[in-house]
């Protein structure tokens, strides 16, 4: 789910949105509790206090 959801997140997906991608790819784990759970342990990760500036670190890191 990680991977995915680092995919939908630098495209600059809300969560609602990546419940959507999910639910269309067929991915168990579409909730949005499941992904706002990821969500933060993501944040925690890359010390990224909103959405925003998650998308953003990880749009910058996925592009070099």
């Amino acid at each position: 789910m990680r991977s995915k959801l680092i995919k939908y997140l630098s495209k600059g997906l809300n969560q609602l949105e990546i419940a959507e991608a999910l639910k269309k790819e067929n991915f168990k784990s579409n909730s949005l509790s499941s992904i706002e759970k990821e969500i933060n342990k993501l944040k925690k990760e890359y010390n990224a206090k909103t959405m925003f500036e998650l998308g953003y670190i990880i749009g910058c890191s996925t592009k070099k």
